[in-house]
């Protein structure tokens, strides 16, 4: 009665409006002192709200006719009843740093009705960080692939991380069979993820980047979600000894190619800047990060302008394995050293018809594992996860205790020389 009062007051062209903005808000049997007994989450005016904490409203006596989260812009997020429509919940993403305004119109058995609204302002992130799924720095991990029984899950951020704990709770790993894994910090922005071993063939890998609305130390926030699947294929192992100058390749341990090679020379030169090259292909477990019909190769892209061993040529049938320039690849200006000697700049050479063959045969996520030339394959040198012991890779998550009890590396993984810094060639 009183706000009826109040708009007699007021002119007359003044009274319909006021009149219309009451029934909108009560509604036929509107009770301005009855509110549905609604309870809003996040409560009324709250600021800082996280863009993944739960948006509800509820009451616990009335009907829930309508309710509509809006944005600044008018835009509305989803949302959903339950069956007794007595609670309403948002199922649709929050932004950062936006006002909403929550709306619910509610009535009770005797024909009351009533419209509240509730705002709340989602907080403002210092900085954003997008998450890229890689199958190596050179290449995005493709869904629904098939990779080999070595690739890891590559996790590589935009910017620094400062909490690596938070960022690794963020990062699901399902495998099919389950597998045990963990995560290890290459560096501030990457990271990887592979179980103790090899996978088992068949296996299907799912990883989930559940990072929108994660905090990531010092005001970083992550910008968005990311997933993708992949299935691995079977066992391909290459054995390549410096010792017998042979590649042997077996598919789920069952020997299928026998191959001459001439790997890089024991040798070594100097720089344009000084520094020793040294021409040794590295030993240890390579993961193959790609092939390629034809390869641009140049010694300047390791230091090596002139002289008698610079090149700048393409190569045929190439096939990467380590982000230094290691290759497999055709070689027919070195057939008659292959299976003899090691004459390369670093590469593996093999003949056309076969790097054709390993091109056809062998692809991401394959293993070619070096042996016997005295200089090991550094772990940050392409995917060169495999030379960790599973200690040393528990020793790089920040949720793993630095000492475990060790698990056998993969049966194939030999021991390796220490690492050199030493700067290396391609060919």
């Amino acid at each position: 009665m009183l706000a009826l009062v109040l708009v007699a007051t007021v002119a007359s062209d003044q009274v319909a409006v006021a009149y219309r903005f009451i029934t909108q808000s009560l509604g036929p049997g509107g009770d301005p002192a009855w509110t549905g007994n609604l309870v809003f989450a996040p409560g009324p005016d709250t600021n800082g709200v996280a863009v993944t904490d739960p948006v509800t409203v509820t009451t616990a006596s009335a009907t829930l006719d309508r309710v509509t989260l809006t944005d600044p812009d008018g835009r509305k997020v989803a949302g959903e009843l339950d069956a007794g429509r007595r609670r309403w919940r948002a199922i649709g993403r929050l932004g950062y740093h936006k006002r909403y305004a929550l709306t619910a119109v509610v009535h009770d058995p005797g024909g009351r009705r009533a419209t509240r609204t509730s705002t709340f302002t989602t907080l403002k992130p210092a900085n954003l960080t997008l998450a890229y799924l890689r199958a190596s720095s050179l290449r995005a991990l493709e869904d629904r692939r098939t990779y080999g029984v070595g690739q890891p899950v590559v996790v590589w951020f935009d910017e620094k991380i400062p909490d690596r704990a938070a960022a690794e709770r963020a990062l699901q790993v399902v495998t099919e069979p389950r597998l045990d894994g963990a995560w290890h910090w290459f560096s501030d922005q990457e990271l990887h993820w592979r179980p103790p071993t090899y996978y088992p063939p068949g296996t299907r890998v799912t990883v989930n980047a559940n990072l929108y609305g994660a905090h990531l130390g010092r005001g970083l926030y992550g910008q968005d979600n990311a997933s993708a699947s992949f299935t691995v294929g079977p066992a391909k192992v290459a054995v390549a000894d410096a010792a017998t100058h042979r590649i042997l390749v077996s598919v789920d341990g069952r020997p299928v190619r026998d191959i001459p090679t001439s790997m890089g020379r024991n040798d070594s030169t100097v720089g344009a800047q000084g520094e020793r090259i040294d021409f040794r292909t590295r030993s240890g477990v390579h993961v193959v990060l790609g092939n390629e019909p034809l390869t641009r190769m140049t010694s300047a892209s390791f230091g090596l302008t002139s002289g008698p061993d610079a090149y700048d040529r393409q190569i045929e049938w190439t096939t990467h394995l380590s982000y230094a320039g290691e290759y497999v690849h055709a070689a027919p200006w070195s057939v008659a050293d292959q299976g003899v000697r090691d004459v390369s700049h670093g590469c593996l050479n093999v003949s056309t018809e076969n790097a054709i063959w390993f091109y056809n045969n062998v692809g991401p996520g394959d293993i070619v594992e070096v042996r016997n030339t005295g200089i090991a394959l550094d772990p940050t040198d392409g995917l060169g996860d495999w030379n960790l012991s599973w200690a040393e890779w528990l020793a790089g998550s920040a949720l793993s205790p630095a000492a475990v009890l060790p698990t056998p590396a993969p049966a194939s993984a030999p021991p390796a020389p220490a690492p050199s810094a030493s700067a290396r060639p391609a060919n």
